[in-house]
């Protein structure tokens, strides 16, 4: 019964799927969210599954760190879709803008349970490939033009961040997180990691995406973008750095968020509408 607390958080969204669009239907979202929140709230501690006829073996599991993301995850999700509901608009009210949050919801809370890198991968490209499909929603061109920006930039982070995952995989007995202390990432593998998980994150540089977007996106999209799906590559860098590489890296880290802080002021006093203001206060 355990393992079901694990499996059902990203399993539900995907079976409200196929159901068709409805009134009722504007609830599934909100709904799909509660199997995330009770896992957060009740399951065990360090509770695992091992998922041996999935993918090449898929574990998955809830510590500390992934228990306190997937509860702010949830919470954000079930906040924007509950927004969706109470403040109806022609672009959420598409069956296309619920498949596709559906979707993204599926692959955010995949990731956060994922205790290997396989795993998180094809939650963190689920997550962030469906995301194009709710900026979109509303169809206008300047929807369209900034997912199609949102978009390459995110398939450059996933190769990046795919090609990191298999230089550091070939250095490992298994692909999960625990075995991850004893590998020295090297840095060619570091930078991509960084760079992967940074194109969500926004670092300086790997931002451009990012206005556009937000000023584009419906205000449920943007909420979710802001906080869980960024959230997202901060969980990335926790998992895949093993402590001592994060130590290695704390200068390049500090030089990151302050660079990020002075662009984000920077950019921010220049912008004259509030999604760009929320934007560009997202650059870490």
């Amino acid at each position: 019964m355990n393992d079901w607390l694990l499996i059902l958080p990203w399993l539900v969204p995907l079976l409200l799927l196929p159901l068709p669009a409805s009134r009722p239907a504007r609830w599934l979202p909100a709904f799909a969210t509660l199997p995330a929140l009770a896992t957060a709230l009740f399951a065990a501690d360090n509770l695992t599954a091992e998922l041996d006829w999935l993918l090449m073996g898929t574990h998955l599991g809830v510590d500390q760190t992934g228990r306190l993301f997937l509860l702010y995850s949830s919470l954000a999700w079930l906040a924007a879709a509950l927004y969706s509901l109470l403040r109806p608009s022609l672009a959420t009210g598409r069956g296309r803008f619920r498949i596709a949050f559906l979707l993204a919801m599926s692959g955010n809370f995949l990731l956060i349970l994922a205790g290997d890198m396989l795993s998180f991968y094809l939650g963190f490209a689920l997550m962030g490939l469906s995301a194009y499909g709710m900026i979109v929603a509303p169809a206008t061109p300047a929807a369209i033009k900034a997912g199609r920006r949102y978009l390459a930039w995110t398939v450059a982070g996933e190769l990046a961040l795919f090609s990191g995952m298999v230089l550091l995989a070939s250095r490992m007995p298994r692909i999960r997180f625990s075995d991850l202390a004893a590998v020295e990432p090297g840095m060619t593998t570091l930078v991509l990691i960084m760079t992967g998980f940074g194109v969500k994150m926004a670092l300086p540089g790997l931002h451009f995406w990012l206005p556009s977007t937000y000023r584009a996106a419906p205000a449920a999209a943007a909420a979710v973008l802001a906080g869980p799906m960024l959230a997202a590559g901060l969980l990335g860098w926790l998992r895949f750095l093993s402590p001592a590489t994060a130590t290695n890296a704390a200068t390049l880290f500090v030089t990151l968020g302050i660079a990020g802080a002075l662009l984000g002021l920077a950019g921010g006093l220049l912008q004259r509408d509030a999604r760009g203001v929320l934007a560009l206060s997202l650059i870490h």
